[in-house]
């Protein structure tokens, strides 16, 4: 056993991810490894204290097998898992996350025919009940000098895992506020993606 195992054995903390199931099980979709990680604050070099505390990096066990784009939960807290590499000294997962403040509800609009004929325009999503943590930024004037390719009409970037499948034109339910995913940012993080969101007025 390494240094950094029996570091992380000793002093880490318990960590899960919800993976889905690969074997079929009756009542049963997912599963939640526990393994340890060990973290702390990564960047302080920044006013935005909601930036300052959100960013995060640390170690995990090998055998967690910890990727880019799953949600990790810390004690009391979500993470969102940015980018994982093997560190070759230790053997362990080396890991940066971004601590989540945002819980989202995609919506998707679709089209059916009732009894008359008429067409019925409805919000759902499949599966039923899903939720995306994510990390969530107010676009302000400052955000938009150093991002100029933010849309004038986006209030909010929000980063979360790629496998929820939000499309522009999407619907996110933000605390009650409907919001319109504007554009979908590519990202040179694997699993991850990030929106740009506005108002939306759509009934």
């Amino acid at each position: 056993m390494s240094y950094a195992s029996k570091y992380l054995e000793a002093h880490g903390q318990d960590a899960t991810v919800q993976r889905e199931l690969t074997l079929t099980m009756p009542g049963i979709s997912a599963y939640y490894p526990v393994f340890k990680v060990s973290m702390k604050r990564s960047t302080k070099a920044t006013r935005d204290p909601g930036v300052r505390d959100a960013a995060w990096e640390g170690m995990a066990g090998a055998e967690s097998a910890l990727a880019g784009g799953e949600i990790m939960t810390v004690g009391l807290d979500k993470y969102l898992v940015q980018s994982v590499n093997a560190d070759v000294a230790s053997g362990e997962l080396s890991f940066f996350a971004v601590k989540t403040n945002a819980v989202l509800t995609p919506q998707r609009i679709t089209a059916s025919m009732d009894a008359d004929n008429n067409i019925v325009e409805t919000w759902s999503w499949s599966p039923s009940g899903t939720i995306a943590d994510a990390f969530g930024q107010v676009i302000t004037y400052s955000l938009r000098q150093y991002d100029p390719g933010l849309l004038e009409s986006s209030r909010y970037i929000f980063y979360l895992p790629a496998d929820i499948g939000l499309q522009v034109m999407d619907r996110v339910v933000l605390a009650s506020e409907n919001l319109m995913v504007n554009a979908i940012d590519p990202l040179m993080l694997e699993g991850i993606v990030r929106i740009q969101a506005g108002s939306d007025t759509r009934a």
